[in-house]
C-alpha cells in the first residue's frame, strides 16, 4: 500500500505509521524496534501513542500537520503536549517487601 501510494503521486504524500501501547510496552504486537525500521525503508514518520491515556495522541497530529506545512517544531511546542504524571516515593519496608515474595502459606482452603 505504501509502495502503491508513492508511486501513484507527483509528490511525496507525508505518511505516518503510528504505534500503540506506549504506556503497555510489554502488550505490544509490533516491538519499537520493527516499526521504526520499516518507517525508515519506506520514508514514514514514526510515531508512538497510548490510546488508553491519550500520551502523544496531539502532539502525533501536531508532527503530522507541521511535516505537511514543513515546520519544524521546538523541544518547547514538543513537551507541551506530554502528560507529566507525579507520583510520590513509597519506601517499604525489608519486611513487608519478604512477605510479598514469600507470603505466609495457610493449610486451610475454602470453596464457596
Amino acid at each position: 500500500m505504501v509502495r502503491k501510494t508513492n508511486e501513484e503521486s507527483d509528490t511525496q504524500p507525508v505518511i505516518s505509521l503510528i504505534g500503540n501501547k506506549i504506556d503497555l510496552e510489554h502488550m505490544r504486537t509490533v516491538k519499537m524496534e520493527k516499526h521504526q525500521r520499516f518507517c525508515q525503508e519506506n520514508g514514514l514518520m514514526s510515531q508512538f501513542v497510548s490510546a488508553k491515556t491519550g500520551d502523544s495522541a496531539c502532539l502525533c497530529f501536531q508532527r503530522l500537520a507541521a511535516e505537511i506545512l514543513g515546520i519544524k517544531l521546538s523541544k518547547a511546542e514538543m513537551e507541551q503536549s506530554q502528560h507529566v504524571v507525579k507520583a510520590d516515593i513509597v519506601n517499604y519496608s525489608q519486611e513487608l517487601v519478604a512477605r510479598a515474595v514469600n507470603p505466609p502459606r495457610s493449610s486451610m482452603c475454602s470453596v464457596q
